[in-house]
């Protein structure tokens, strides 16, 4: 093999520096000045901008109706896990010490059943709706999380236009994701760069039996993009395989070749069998 010129010696120079400095976010695709990762499904991707979810954004996430809450907490849960794949940073999820919806608490091995690794997850519950939004504002300009996520019911007083331009300036600042879940009731005007509603679908069914017992199916949601600043709204009928980390759209094919749970999280709902 010819050695290689004094040009194409400094490109190759130039371009192992970038890797090396890409780092824990070398997973993460480049467009313009920001970084966007893609959700896998060509027509999601297609109507966001930069084809995918913009890293340094505020994205806003809802329920169509009360009884999708539970589900629209997995779509959220199953966006984290995206956006955090590319980097071993914790994942900070930010509620109130009353909570503001009444679904319960997070289950660890829930999580693992989104591929999401609750050994990551930090919970902070701050007094209020305004403490919750300042910490989540202060974790974002701390730059060591790779996701902020945050509880706040969408008609909360504090949750404002100025509020989420705060939320929306800080993650740019740092290129960090920030998820705000504002549950059922909607919500004002809001500097979030992209909406989802989310209704629940019927997902997959697993064989009942002591191997899978306590675990649900591939779950299926009804996500509607209502916002997309730059982009296309629409709405997709979409399935989460945990095991490959990734979306695709929900058909019976899908469902078929995903028919059972990942084995994390298997062994996971094993694990705290033996431990109750």
């Amino acid at each position: 093999m010819p050695p290689l010129s004094q040009q194409d010696a400094k490109t190759a120079l130039v371009a192992d520096l970038r890797a090396r400095i890409a780092g824990p976010f070398a997973g993460f695709e480049t467009a313009g000045n920001g970084r966007f990762v893609p959700l896998n499904v060509d027509a999601i991707d297609a109507a966001l901008p930069g084809g995918g979810l913009k890293a340094g954004a505020l994205h806003e996430v809802g329920a169509a109706d009360y009884r999708d809450m539970g589900a629209a907490t997995g779509f959220l849960a199953a966006l984290a896990t995206c956006l955090a794949e590319s980097t071993s940073m914790p994942v900070l999820w930010c509620g109130s010490a009353q909570p503001p919806f009444d679904i319960g608490a997070l289950y660890g091995p829930g999580l693992v059943g989104f591929g999401f690794d609750p050994a990551r997850l930090v919970l902070a519950l701050p007094a209020s709706v305004t403490d919750c939004l300042w910490a989540m504002e202060e974790a974002l300009r701390s730059g060591v999380f790779a996701v902020v996520i945050g509880e706040v019911a969408g008609r909360a007083a504090a949750l404002d236009l100025t509020a989420t331009r705060r939320l929306q300036l800080a993650a740019e600042e740092k290129g960090t994701p920030v998820l705000l879940f504002t549950g059922h009731d909607g919500g004002a005007a809001s500097a979030a760069v992209t909406r989802w509603r989310i209704a629940a679908l019927p997902g997959s069914v697993i064989p009942d039996t002591d191997e899978f017992a306590g675990l649900t199916g591939v779950p299926c949601w009804r996500a509607a993009l209502t916002r997309a600043r730059g982009g296309a709204p629409g709405t997709w009928n979409v399935a989460w395989h945990a095991g490959d980390r990734r979306f695709a759209l929900a058909d019976t094919a899908a469902l078929a070749r995903w028919e059972k749970p990942p084995a994390p999280a298997r062994e996971s709902v094993a694990a705290f069998r033996q431990s109750a």
